[in-house]
């Protein structure tokens, strides 16, 4: 792995990659099986280092990884899990690659798993754990005419059990509501994915989008 890692960021340097958008689809085998099964944790080691690394082949979303890297100091892959009804939450995380700066509530873990995140194959899981308190998520999309778009939203991630199976995911409450959130954020016409940093940085954002003349949607604050 650390040979892997290492082939990763000298790749990364020669190319002089600022963000990375991988997609494996099928079950690698043999040598091919081992090194995909890597592929997680060098894709975290790149991302602390700098270098947005994001799945399912979506380069907006590490696009918006690396702006909130630069400006908060983290930038974690998210996605809706799930929402609790009952506790008027959303549960939000992603299955992979994630960034070690927003585990601040206690040190990264990494499982060996014989499937992730419902795809074919298996191999390391990084699950990281941010601390409670303020949130803010970041998305890029682009709207019919094919121009891009910010949607962005503040919430709360509060302390309470969470999935174990090694992915990194949190429980986030909205001013709105959980309900009322998913039907703002989705009428924005987001990509599936946003990046995530704790602490309010929407106002800051406003900023960026100001200077790359980008639309935002504010969803909640």
């Amino acid at each position: 792995m650390a040979k892997y890692v290492v082939a990763f960021e000298k790749w990364v340097k020669e190319e002089k990659l600022g963000f990375v958008a991988s997609h494996y689809d099928g079950f690698a085998q043999g040598v091919a099986g081992k090194l995909d099964s890597m592929l997680i944790p060098a894709f975290s080691m790149l991302i602390r280092q700098g270098t947005a690394c994001a799945v399912e082949g979506d380069i907006k979303v590490a696009m918006a990884m690396s702006i909130l890297k630069t400006i908060s100091g983290m930038g974690q892959l998210s996605e809706m899990y799930s929402i609790d009804f009952n506790e008027d939450i959303c549960i939000i995380g992603h299955s992979g690659s994630g960034d070690y700066d927003i585990s601040r509530a206690k040190k990264p873990t990494m499982k060996i798993v014989d499937v992730f995140h419902g795809k074919a194959g298996g191999g390391y899981l990084t699950q990281f754990y941010p601390e409670a308190g303020p949130v803010t998520y970041l998305g890029i999309t682009q709207d019919r005419d094919g121009h891009f778009k910010f949607v962005v939203a503040e919430g709360v991630n509060e302390e309470g059990p969470i999935f174990t199976f090694g992915d990194t995911n949190m429980r986030r409450r909205f001013t709105c509501g959980a309900r009322e959130f998913c039907n703002k954020w989705s009428e924005a016409g987001p990509t599936h994915h946003m990046a995530a940093a704790t602490g309010r940085h929407i106002d800051t954002i406003l900023k960026v989008a100001k200077i790359f003349n980008v639309p935002v949607d504010v969803i909640t604050r």
